[in-house]
């Protein structure tokens, strides 16, 4: 049992060395699809913030059109089928670390519409849940209610910052998106 407990301690190690090693710099923000389309949307800024924990910014990319719609401005890619709106949600420290990457995913949250639409539904959000694949990011596309973050007022005190569950997501069907995959990379 002692051996055991001793190699899962080198192994956690290992693994935050190599995140801390990894997760430094400017890495590309990258969506793509199955038919081989890949969009750099922009960049993402890591600095070491300590305490085996990684401070970024994120910096998304000049192609995305300024646009006005639902009442506010919003900086928005189109495709020949559906227009992604970055819709970064920023409640917390912009940290992150090798388990929680959340602040990340908020960051870098989108709303899709219909590429000529002057209107935003908030059922239309898009979530990339990120992971770990080897040195680099990958997301996987999920639909998600924007509600709690448009009308704030509608979420208990308790869960202002961080207001989606689990049970808020549902894996988004690749087919209906435009550009389902993510990786920073």
């Amino acid at each position: 049992m002692t051996k055991l407990v001793l190699l899962l301690c080198l192994a956690v190690l290992v693994a935050g060395s190599a995140y801390a090693q990894s997760m430094t710099g400017t890495r590309k923000i990258v969506l793509g699809n199955a038919a081989g389309e890949r969009v750099q949307i922009g960049t993402v800024n890591f600095t070491d913030a300590g305490h085996q924990k990684t401070a970024f910014t994120v910096d998304i990319a000049p192609e995305f059109g300024e646009y006005f719609l639902a009442m506010r401005p919003f900086r928005c890619l189109s495709g020949p089928q559906q227009r992604l709106c970055w819709f970064p949600v920023n409640r917390e420290a912009q940290v992150i670390s090798a388990t929680d990457l959340v602040p990340l995913e908020y960051a870098l949250m989108f709303m899709r519409t219909k590429p000529a639409s002057q209107h935003l539904n908030p059922f239309n959000g898009v979530y990339y849940k990120l992971a770990w694949a080897g040195d680099k990011l990958t997301g996987t596309l999920h639909d998600v209610d924007m509600d709690p973050f448009i009308t704030p007022d509608s979420v208990p005190p308790e869960r202002r910052v961080r207001p989606l569950r689990p049970s808020d997501l549902s894996v988004g069907d690749a087919s209906t998106h435009w550009l389902p995959m993510m990786s920073i990379e």
